[in-house]
């Protein structure tokens, strides 16, 4: 049975009248029990206790302030609505990488090739800005200052997301879904270069739409382009004779494991189909390794300023080249990936093969294929982008700081390569290649680079990008590059 107020008032009431407290007594020893009562002095026994009254009063401002204290903790227990962002957000990012290069020529190397000038360059220095414009719009933009047309678009692209079935789709410019080494940030390749397949074979930066998505599981990505290929530098396209073509990618992580994902098993296709403008295609690679400058022509125009400006691009040559094909209506080129990581240790592997119709010199095929391991000795793991399904960046247990104490990350690395781009009347010759690294990461964002690469080849004499001759030369030439490079 509930006893109301009035009744428990009455109570206190008869017992203070038979224990004789004072009101002070039953204000802390009834209403806060944490404090125990004393022995009072017998003036203070003989005080008269609270009136009714006065009780009434102390327990309504007791009920008062147990109220408020109860608001504000239930405010507190209460989760705080998340901030919306501000929109239009903006980050800015930059990247660059300083690099030096020495070639080492055999006599039949400089018949082939010319004498290759060693070096050092800025290959690549770029700024971007990336964002969201609303909750359902991210966008891109980066321009190089180290690349050929100095400054150069490299992405420029806008994101819908949230488009339904289709996931995010993509109008822009940026690199098309082929390949794994494609798709993965140059920041984060194990290579100074990307492999001898990658100039040859795939379709990379344009102007296009397209989309991508993933499973719930992020086992699973798939993305799918249309663009526009013969492009300049800076996205244009011209040609009502071709100039179209499309992409794919699929790409699945057969087990992904380890408290850090450091124990997984990547796999992937990708199909590129091209029908080329002016229906012309032209294959050709460098060996693995780049170093060159902006040079004024030799006899260029100056103007009345004096000031020479550089307008020929020089460097390490191409050192197998189809050359021009003509009559090329259309090329089919297809892809695998794997990439296998378990704990330092690390495989990557592709192979890529081109189908060319022609109505010049019959359909023929041209392929190519690499493999490459790493080694992490400090222990770390080569960390892989869900999402993306691409290599995502290296993170050092101990990064060097300034008071000595880190080291840093270090990898040895090496690589195979082979491509061949001869095949019935096409000449474009064939080209095997070594390279062995040492990568040290100085932190996420630092890196140093040393790259060692022997190169094969049986091609035919070029110079300035122009064909000598028909006749096949088969040569060697080592290369030797370093890099500093560092990201924000």
């Amino acid at each position: 049975m509930r006893t109301d107020r009035k009744t428990l008032i009455c109570l206190i009431l008869v017992a203070l009248s038979a224990q004789r407290l004072s009101a002070q007594e039953l204000y802390t020893g009834f209403l806060e029990p944490q404090s125990p009562p004393s022995l009072s002095s017998s003036a203070e026994l003989a005080s008269e206790p609270p009136t009714y009254e006065e009780l009434t009063a102390r327990l309504k401002a007791l009920e008062g302030k147990a109220s408020t204290t109860e608001k504000e903790l239930k405010k507190l227990s209460e989760p705080k609505p998340a901030e919306k962002p501000k929109l239009p957000s903006v980050t800015i990012s930059g990247v660059f990488q300083a690099d030096a290069g020495a070639f080492s020529q055999t006599d039949a190397s400089r018949a082939t090739y010319g004498y290759i000038e060693n070096g050092a360059d800025f290959r690549r220095a770029r700024l971007g800005a990336k964002g969201s414009v609303s909750d359902s719009m991210d966008y891109f933009m980066q321009m190089d200052f180290g690349f050929f047309g100095r400054p150069t678009f490299t992405d420029v692209w806008a994101d819908f997301k949230n488009a339904g079935p289709l996931g995010t789709v993509r109008v822009g410019q940026w690199k098309q879904p082929f390949g794994l080494e494609t798709v993965s940030s140059f920041r984060y390749t194990t290579f100074m270069e990307r492999s001898s397949l990658f100039q040859a074979f795939v379709p990379f930066r344009h102007i296009g739409a397209g989309f991508y998505n993933n499973s719930d599981d992020l086992n699973w990505t798939w993305a799918a382009s249309y663009f526009r290929t013969g492009q300049d530098q800076f996205g244009g396209s011209l040609s009502t004779d071709g100039g179209n073509a499309a992409a794919g990618r699929l790409t699945h992580l057969l087990w992904y494991d380890g408290p850090k994902g450091e124990d997984y098993l990547h796999v992937g296709a990708g199909y590129f189909l091209n029908a080329p403008p002016g229906d012309k295609l032209r294959y050709r690679s460098i060996p693995e390794l780049f170093v060159g400058e902006f040079a004024v022509p030799t006899g260029g125009a100056i103007g009345t300023s004096g000031q020479p400006v550089p307008s020929v691009a020089n460097g390490t040559p191409f050192f197998v080249d189809t050359g021009t094909i003509s009559g090329a209506s259309l090329s089919q080129t297809v892809g695998t990936e794997a990439l296998w990581v378990r704990g330092p240790l690390s495989w990557q592997t592709e192979a890529m093969g081109s189908f060319v119709d022609t109505s010049t010199v019959g359909n023929s095929f041209l392929y190519g294929a690499y493999s490459q391991v790493g080694w992490f000795l400090t222990g770390e793991h080569r960390p892989y982008e869900r999402k993306a399904g691409a290599i995502d960046r290296v993170t050092p247990f101990n990064s060097v700081s300034k008071n000595g104490c880190g080291r840093g990350a270090w990898e040895l690395a090496a690589r195979w390569s082979y491509l061949d781009l001869t095949d019935k009347q096409i000449a474009g010759g064939n080209m095997q290649n070594m390279t062995t690294g040492l990568n040290w990461y100085v932190n996420p964002y630092c890196k140093c680079v040393f790259n060692y690469i022997h190169s094969w080849t049986d091609a035919r004499p070029t110079a300035n990008g122009t064909i000598l001759s028909n006749n096949f030369i088969t040569s060697q030439t080592d290369g030797f590059g370093i890099r500093c490079q560092l990201d924000f």
